[in-house]
């Protein structure tokens, strides 16, 4: 069942303490798998993990937790770049008396900051799982990402969930699924806030060659080995970088491209992405 850890917020203040909002299931009994902790994309909350979470944790301890900014964790949202949300992972693992190095994983804004985590905090990190992170976005997908930022200034959540279904999401699923639609973007914008997407969007999306939180930036630093996934469809995370993006880090890296996928990969084909993290992690 979901529920509020208390981590020390220095954003709002000296001594001033916030909660993450946090799904964490046991594991098997007698199981010696470590945690698996997992990062979600931007308006996804912990109901978007909910058909992964079970399952996963019939293997090992799995933790899922709302990042500064995300659905109903109550931290304040003045800064939500990189560095902070690297600091708010570590305190919450301190919190939760987990001290052993964990299996991160990520998904497109999550794996970003899931790369940003091995990267600055390696001994915390055994194994990195990356879906929906790419070498760079490619023009399309610095479009997508633009014309996101223009629905923010509506003032409300509906139109950039009505943009993100047809950006991220590959047609097979949004054919299958478009009678869901409405239910999807009403989750969206009930589960979230505005002043927390916006300020991710503004902190969190910087492209720049230059900018030690990209991708190509991060990936050098990083000593676990890493499992990258990307549909084969994705128009923010283009498969077709995906190999530059393995080639970056300094360990084992592999690439995986799932046909017929747009960018949600856990969402699309959850079995084959489920059935791919169980053997990496193993």
């Amino acid at each position: 069942m979901p529920e509020f850890i208390d981590i020390l917020d220095p954003v709002a203040g000296p001594g001033i303490v916030g909660q993450v909002r946090v799904d964490r299931r046991a594991g098997p009994d007698g199981g010696t798998a470590p945690p698996l902790v997992i990062l979600g994309g931007m308006t996804q909350t912990l109901s978007s993990w909910g058909g992964q979470v079970r399952p996963l944790s019939a293997q090992r301890p799995v933790i899922v937790y709302e990042a500064r900014g995300q659905g109903q964790t109550r931290l304040d949202v003045g800064d939500v770049s990189p560095p902070v949300h690297v600091d708010d992972f570590e305190r919450l693992l301190d919190a939760l008396g987990v001290s052993e190095p964990i299996d991160l994983c990520g998904f497109s804004f999550g794996g970003r900051i899931a790369l940003a985590i091995a990267a600055e905090r390696p001994e915390r990190v055994r194994r990195l799982v990356l879906s929906g992170v790419s070498a760079g976005r490619g023009a399309l997908g610095r479009v997508v990402v633009r014309a996101w930022r223009e629905s923010l200034r509506t003032g409300d959540l509906e139109a950039l969930a009505w943009l993100s279904l047809a950006d991220t999401l590959g047609p097979r699923y949004l054919e299958a699924n478009e009678p869901m639609l409405e239910a999807f973007v009403k989750a969206t914008v009930q589960r979230n806030t505005y002043a927390g997407i916006s300020a991710l969007f503004a902190q969190t999306l910087n492209d720049a060659p230059d900018s030690p939180w990209s991708p190509l930036n991060l990936a050098p630093r990083v000593r676990a080995p890493v499992l990258l996934m990307a549909g084969e469809l994705d128009r923010l995370a283009p498969a077709r970088e995906l190999e530059a993006l393995a080639a970056a880090f300094p360990g084992p890296a592999r690439a995986e491209v799932l046909s017929e996928v747009g960018h949600t990969v856990a969402i699309e084909a959850a079995e084959r992405w489920r059935a791919l993290v169980i053997e990496f992690l193993a």
